[in-house]
C-alpha cells in the first residue's frame, strides 16, 4: 500500500499542474466577445496571435494531463486510491465536461462499494475511519460543483461508511446536511431554508452550523431569514440554558445577529427576548460557573438587547474571574509585549519562561522579527536555541518570513537575496517562483523570468524525488504566467516522468496488500 500511495502522490501533484492551464481557458471562453461589425477586420496583431496558440497549447496540455491522470487512476487496484484521485479531479474535470464529471461521481458511488466489501474483509478500524475521512470529503468536494448532487451522493453511499456510535453518525451527517444547505442558500434561499428547517425538527441539539446558515439566507432572502430566526429563537428559549452547549449557542446567536445588526435598523423583538432569557439563566444562582467566563467577550451584544441586564452581568463576570498563576501572567504580558510591538520586553519574557516554553516563545519572537524587517534579531532570537534542529528551523522560518515581506514591498533583489540562504535548494526554488509571480504583478517581467530560471537551474541537476518534482509542479504554474511556452515545455516533461513511474507503479500494484 505504501507504493501504491506514491503513485497516488505523484497522481495528485499532476492535478495540481491542471488547474493553471483549464482556469486560464475557462476565462478566456467566458469573457464577453466583441459583437460582430461589418467593418472589416484589422490584421491580428502577431503577438495577440503568439498568445492565442499558447493558451490552446496550455490548455491541450493540461487536458491531455488531466486525461492521463484519470486513465491512470483506473488501473488501481485500491478504490480508496481511485477515490482519492477522483475526488482531486472532479473540480476540474467540471470546468472543462460536466457530463464526464457527473459520470465520475457515479464512478465515485461504485468505488465506495467496493470500497465498504473490503473493510468487512478487514478487521482494521483505521482503514474504516480513512474512507469515512474520505466520503466526507468527497461529499464537501461535490458541493462545489453542485450542492443537490452532493446530497443524492451522501444519501446513497452514507450506508457504506458507518461509524460505531449511531448518535455520532448522525451529528457528523446533520453537520455536513447542513453545510450543503449552506452552499445552497447561495443558489436557492428558500430550498435552504426548507433544509434547515427540517434539521430543527429532527435534531435533539442544536448545531452551531445553523446559524452560519441563517446569516447566508437572511442575506439572500430577509423575509426566509427571518422566518428561520425566529424558529430558531423558539428552539433556544425552549432548551436548557443551564446546559453548556445549549448557552453557547444562543450567545453565538446573539452575537451573530450584533454584528448583523450593526449598522441597521431596530433589533427583532424576538432577540431581546432571547438575551434577557440568557441574562436570567446567567444570573441564576444555580448557574454553572464554568460557563461565565464566555460573557465577558459578550457584555457588549447585551447592551444592544438587554441593557438594563448588563450591570448585573458585568458584576457577576468580574466576581467569578480566575486568579491567574505567574507562568499565564508571563504569557499574558508576552502577548501583549508582541502586540505592541515591543520586542525587546518580549525578549526579556522569553527568557524568564520556563525551559518547556521557551523555545515556543522563541520562535514567536523570531517570527516578529522577520515580519518587522529585522533579519539579524531574528538571527540572535534563533541562535539563543540550544537544539540545532529547532535552531535552523527557526532560521529558515525567518529567512522566508523576510523575502516575502521584502517581495510585498517591492524589494525583489533583497528578497532574491534573502532567498540564497533557503535550504534545500528545491525550496528556494520554490520562493525564487513566489518572488518572482510578485515581480510579474509589478510589471517587471525581466526581473521575473531572471529569476524562474535560477529557479530552473537549481532543479536541473537535482536527483528524481517527490519535493523535486513538487517543486518542478510549482515552476510550471509561475512560468504559466510569465512565459507560457516555457510553461507548457515543463507541464510535457511533468507528464512524461509520471508516465515512467506509473509504468513502474502498475506492475506493482496487483501485488500490493487491500
Amino acid at each position: 500500500m505504501g507504493y501504491c500511495s506514491r503513485t497516488t502522490r505523484v497522481l495528485l501533484a499532476a492535478l495540481t499542474l491542471t488547474a493553471p492551464g483549464l482556469a486560464q481557458s475557462t476565462l478566456e471562453q467566458t469573457t464577453p466577445q466583441p459583437a460582430p461589425s461589418s467593418a472589416p477586420s484589422p490584421t491580428p496583431d502577431p503577438s495577440e496571435a503568439d498568445k492565442a496558440k499558447e493558451a490552446v497549447a496550455r490548455r491541450q496540455a493540461a487536458l491531455a494531463l488531466l486525461d492521463l491522470v484519470l486513465s491512470a487512476t483506473r488501473n488501481l487496484s485500491l478504490p480508496q486510491n481511485r477515490i482519492q484521485i477522483a475526488s482531486e479531479a472532479l473540480p476540474l474535470l467540471w470546468k472543462s465536461n460536466e457530463a464526464r464529471a457527473r459520470s465520475l461521481v457515479t464512478q465515485m458511488m461504485a468505488d465506495f462499494t467496493q470500497a465498504a466489501a473490503l473493510g468487512k474483509e478487514s478487521s482494521s478500524p483505521d482503514k474504516r475511519t480513512m474512507l469515512r475521512q474520505q466520503w466526507e470529503v468527497a461529499v464537501r468536494i461535490i458541493a462545489q460543483s453542485d450542492a443537490d448532487l452532493a446530497l443524492s451522493f451522501m444519501n446513497a453511499t452514507r450506508s457504506f461508511v458507518p461509524i460505531a456510535d449511531p448518535e455520532q453518525q448522525e451529528a457528523e451527517e446533520r453537520g455536513l446536511r447542513l453545510e450543503l444547505a449552506t452552499r445552497e442558500a447561495e443558489r436557492d434561499p428558500r430550498n435552504a431554508l426548507r433544509l434547515a428547517q427540517k434539521e430543527l425538527q429532527a435534531a435533539a441539539n442544536l448545531d452551531p452550523q445553523l446559524i452560519d446558515l441563517l446569516t447566508q439566507i437572511a442575506a439572500k432572502d430577509r423575509s426566509a431569514g427571518t422566518e428561520l430566526l425566529h424558529e430558531i429563537v423558539s428552539r433556544v428559549r425552549s432548551a436548557d440554558l443551564s446546559s453548556g452547549e445549549n448557552f453557547g449557542f444562543a450567545l453565538s446567536l446573539l452575537n451573530a445577529q450584533a454584528n448583523s445588526l450593526a449598522n441597521s435598523a431596530a433589533p427583532d423583538e424576538a432577540l431581546k427576548t432571547l438575551a434577557d432569557a440568557v441574562a436570567s439563566a446567567a444570573l441564576n444562582a444555580e448557574f454553572p460557573s464554568d460557563n461565565l467566563p464566555s460573557l465577558e467577550g459578550s457584555l457588549a451584544t447585551f447592551e444592544q438587547f438587554a441593557p438594563g441586564r448588563v450591570p448585573a452581568l458585568r458584576q457577576k463576570v468580574e466576581g467569578s474571574a480566575p486568579t491567574l498563576t505567574l507562568e499565564q501572567h508571563r504569557s499574558d504580558e508576552f502577548t501583549e509585549a508582541l502586540e505592541n510591538g515591543d520586542t525587546n520586553q518580549g525578549l526579556v519574557l522569553a527568557e524568564q519562561a520556563s525551559a518547556d516554553v521557551r523555545p515556543s516563545l522563541y520562535q514567536q519572537l523570531a517570527w516578529q522579527f522577520a515580519s518587522s524587517g529585522n533579519l539579524r534579531g531574528a538571527r540572535q532570537v534563533a541562535e539563543k536555541l540550544s537544539d540545532p534542529f529547532q535552531r535552523e528551523q527557526v532560521l529558515q522560518q525567518a529567512l522566508r518570513q523576510s523575502a516575502s515581506n521584502a517581495a510585498n514591498q517591492g524589494q525583489f533583489a533583497s528578497a532574491r537575496q534573502i532567498a540564497q540562504e533557503i535550504v534545500p535548494e528545491e525550496d528556494r526554488a520554490i520562493l525564487l517562483a513566489q518572488v518572482a509571480s510578485r515581480a510579474a504583478d509589478a510589471k517587471q517581467p525581466a526581473l521575473a523570468l531572471e529569476m524562474l530560471e535560477e529557479a530552473a537551474g537549481l532543479l536541473a541537476d537535482r536527483a528524481a524525488g517527490s519535493s523535486v518534482f513538487a517543486a518542478q509542479l510549482q515552476l510550471a504554474q509561475a512560468f504559466t504566467h510569465i512565459k507560457p511556452a516555457r510553461a507548457v515545455s515543463l507541464m510535457e516533461r511533468s507528464a512524461g516522468q509520471i508516465e515512467r513511474v506509473l509504468t513502474a507503479a502498475m506492475d506493482v500494484d496487483p501485488f500490493l496488500p487491500n
